[in-house]
């Protein structure tokens, strides 16, 4: 069902449910240069990206710290060992590789929605290995952040009068990435999973503040029971005072 739901979107659709976490704010490059916008980016936006009108720029995280996607920025044509990196580390159905049409390339790979903690160790690695950098740059998000934006695909590229295309992955099939297997967060940034591990993809136990809140459930109770039974203790022990007396 998901994959018919997904086949019946317009490209425009697929390509603002994929990209788009912050809606509010959102990068225009026209002849002119890049600008930032303040106000609603909608659907007939990215339309008018795709039809070469302007180019659009997506911002990485939502109003709650809440990311769809990593982007590896590479300053030349081509780009296949850090495709095929990601294509190991994550699921090759959830990395596409991108000409932007000007001098470089971009390696996306699309997660469910996560937060931005709780993937942020994972991204440290997976720069550490590649001695590259991944967006986004931020690695603790706060409140009003916004980030840095990024291109958005299958645009023009006004510098060059280029056009974006796609190389390797398929844009409109792709799968986005469970990061939580018990999706720790729902679409909204809401949390709904108390699982946890250790490993990616699993919520951390350190971080997670549904665990965090349950560990002082835990602690209050068994202190509780701790004071419960030197109180029961007492008791006992004045009862065999007062029968040996």
């Amino acid at each position: 069902m998901a994959a018919e739901a997904s086949k019946s979107q317009s490209p425009a659709e697929k390509l603002y449910n994929l990209f788009v976490a912050r809606d509010d704010i959102y990068g225009i490059e026209d002849s002119q240069g890049w600008r930032t916008e303040r106000g609603k980016l909608t659907i007939n936006h990215i339309e008018s990206h795709l039809k070469g009108e302007y180019t659009l720029g997506v911002y990485p995280f939502n109003r709650k710290g809440v990311i769809k996607w990593l982007l590896i920025d590479i300053d030349y044509k081509g780009g296949e060992l850090f495709y095929e990196y990601m294509c190991r580390k994550f699921d090759k159905e959830s990395v596409i590789l991108e000409e932007t049409g000007g001098k470089g390339s971009h390696v996306w790979v699309f997660l469910q929605p996560t937060p931005l903690w709780q993937i942020t160790h994972e991204i440290d690695e997976m720069e550490q290995e590649l001695k590259h950098r991944i967006f986004p740059k931020q690695r603790e998000w706060r409140q009003n952040m916004v980030g840095n934006f990024a291109r958005l695909p299958l645009g023009k590229h006004f510098k060059t009068g280029n056009w974006s295309r796609i190389t390797k992955g398929n844009l409109f099939t792709v799968k986005p990435y469970v990061t939580c297997q018990h999706r720790i967060y729902d679409q909204f940034g809401d949390p709904n999973c108390r699982y946890y591990d250790s490993s990616i993809g699993y919520c951390q136990q350190d971080l997670c503040p549904i665990m965090e809140r349950a560990k002082r459930r835990s602690f209050q109770g068994t202190f509780e029971g701790f004071a419960f039974l030197r109180s029961l203790n007492r008791e006992m022990c004045q009862l065999l005072i007062d029968w040996k007396m």
